[in-house]
Formats: structure tokens, C-alpha cells, sequence
């Protein structure tokens, strides 16, 4: 029983500090707008390659939001701009994993399709699954994190990683589901 509220309540969390916020759907659009700005400028500081690889491709989803690790389970969530020809749609994702790990962070990672089939898989199922294992830890009081940032070339997709706060030691398998909104309908209601 403690172990089932401990999980529902990294779930919760996870899904609070992934979300957009605002009272309208216009309102989480330009916040959503905003939060992935923000992350793409730490990607650009921990991966100064990844302004290049960006501007060379057609596409590219920004994400930023949390992931929660307890023991066997991690859960995680949050919003992600996509940016192709001009035009900016947005996602959510969220996601679960099995492995052993502890911790909590907010993370940020950027999706680069290099190719069309990639952003055509992207777009039709919605669906990442990989292994990962990773330490992050808050660097030296300073509020900066030695964690491995990583970046990785998969099937037709570059994608970029970082931690921006936290602290979590983890080996999992997580998978990553994202989906398409406008924000009318959305599950992560948040009254600010």
C-alpha cells in the first residue's frame, strides 16, 4: 500500500512540473512557447553542435518536463513544441519506465528529424523506447548538474539531453509516448 502511494505521488509530480500553465488554451500555447525556449537555450549551452544539426533539418520537437524515479518505476511528463516549415504545433508526452532507480529531475531534450520517415513515425505513432543509465547530481551547490547530458543518433532522429534540475540515479528501459494538442481538451489542468 505505501509502496502504490509512493508511485501516485512521483506520478503526480512528474505530470505537475511537465505541464503548461494558464487558464486558456492561447495562454498554455505561449507558455508552452516559452518553456521550450528556455530549454533549447540550455541544450544549445551543454551541446553546442545541436544550433547546427537544427537549422540543417526540416524538423525538430522541443520537450521539457520531469521525470520521477522510485526504486522499480519511474513515471514522467510534460509539453513539447514542434517546429517544421515556419509552423509551431504542440505535444504532450509522458512516460514510464521499469528499472532501478531514485530521484527526481526536470529534464529538457530536443528531437532532430533527419530524414522524412522519421518525422512521418514521429508523427503517426507517437512512440520512443530506449535503455538508460544515467547519474545526475547537483554540481558543487552551485544549482548546476554534472549529469550526462547525452545526445544520440536514432533511426533517422538526433536527439539532445538535459538535465536543468534534479538529482537521480537510474537504469531503466523508459518509454515515451507523445501525442498532439491544441490545448481545449487538456487532461493537465492548471487554474494559475
Amino acid at each position: 500500500m505505501v509502496m502504490k502511494k509512493l508511485i501516485l505521488m512521483g506520478l503526480t509530480t512528474s505530470l505537475l512540473w511537465g505541464c503548461a500553465t494558464g487558464n486558456t488554451p492561447e495562454a498554455k500555447m505561449k507558455n508552452a512557447r516559452e518553456e521550450t525556449a528556455s530549454a533549447l537555450g540550455k541544450i544549445y549551452e551543454d551541446h553546442p553542435d545541436a544550433k547546427a544539426v537544427i537549422n540543417a533539418n526540416k524538423a525538430h520537437v522541443i520537450c521539457t518536463g520531469s521525470d520521477s524515479y522510485l526504486f522499480a518505476a519511474s513515471t514522467g511528463g510534460g509539453v513539447c513544441t514542434m517546429h517544421e516549415g515556419g509552423k509551431t504545433d504542440y505535444y504532450r508526452f509522458a512516460s514510464v519506465g521499469v528499472g532501478a532507480g531514485i530521484g527526481f529531475k526536470q529534464i529538457a531534450f530536443v528531437y532532430v528529424f533527419l530524414n522524412n520517415d522519421a518525422l512521418v513515425r514521429f508523427k503517426e505513432s507517437g512512440w520512443d523506447g530506449g535503455a538508460r543509465a544515467e547519474a545526475s547530481a547537483e554540481h558543487d551547490g552551485e544549482g548546476t548538474n554534472a549529469s550526462a547530458n547525452q545526445s544520440a543518433d536514432i533511426e533517422g532522429v538526433k536527439i539532445y539531453q538535459a538535465n536543468l534540475w534534479g538529482a537521480a540515479a537510474q537504469a531503466t528501459v523508459q518509454g515515451y509516448k507523445f501525442w498532439h494538442t491544441n490545448f481545449t481538451d487538456d487532461v493537465m489542468q492548471n487554474n494559475e
